[in-house]
């Protein structure tokens, strides 16, 4: 059972969930774990949220089954992914159901087979939410992941299974896990 300070705290959280969602998203939200009560009861404290999460994560996942890129990136910007033209995405690509709309693929970019793109996580000592932005013509490699609240910039390659925990600058190879950067490139134009 909660106190009323804890009441109040839980309900102080949820709005302020609400408010991030409805405004700038350019910086993470961070929830500092509580131990009077759960962090779902912040992210689905009613029974719409509740569905609404729990449909989104497995429509997403049915999507990421679709082998045709086409069809999985009309798909996706229907559950919010906001998509630029001539991208593609492999087959068991994982995009993170929770929040969705966080997610920017710009132009040209290529997400390899079985990456992951994550738009929250939940640590030991937080739970984070943030915005995840692919730049145009870079190419996640095949089984990476991309961390919540990371902007990779444009024309960057990550190699195959990078683990990405903070932002990539424009131009840049990074590889490994966690993922640093191996080298700089120019795209040359031919």
């Amino acid at each position: 059972m909660l106190s009323e300070d804890e009441k109040l705290q839980q309900k102080t959280d949820i709005e302020s969930l609400r408010s991030w969602l409805r405004g700038d998203t350019t910086n993470p939200w961070v929830l500092q774990k509580n131990k009077a009560y759960d962090i779902t009861t912040v992210l689905l404290p009613d029974m719409i949220s509740f569905i609404k999460y729990h449909l989104s994560y497995f429509v997403m996942a049915i999507i990421a089954l679709i082998p045709w890129s086409c069809v999985k990136i009309f798909l996706y910007r229907r559950m919010g992914v906001k998509i630029g033209k001539d991208v593609y995405i492999a087959p068991k690509v994982f995009l993170d159901g929770m929040y969705p709309s966080l997610i920017i693929l710009e132009d040209g970019c290529m997400l390899g087979g079985g990456c992951k793109i994550l738009t929250h996580e939940n640590t030991v000592e937080n739970f984070r939410i943030g915005r995840v932005r692919i730049g145009a013509n870079s190419v996640i490699g095949a089984f990476s992941i991309v961390r919540s609240s990371v902007s990779i910039g444009t024309n960057v390659q990550t190699g195959l299974g990078s683990v990405v925990m903070k932002d990539v600058a424009d131009n840049m190879v990074v590889v490994g896990n966690p993922a640093r950067i191996l080298r700089s490139h120019k795209k040359t134009i031919t």
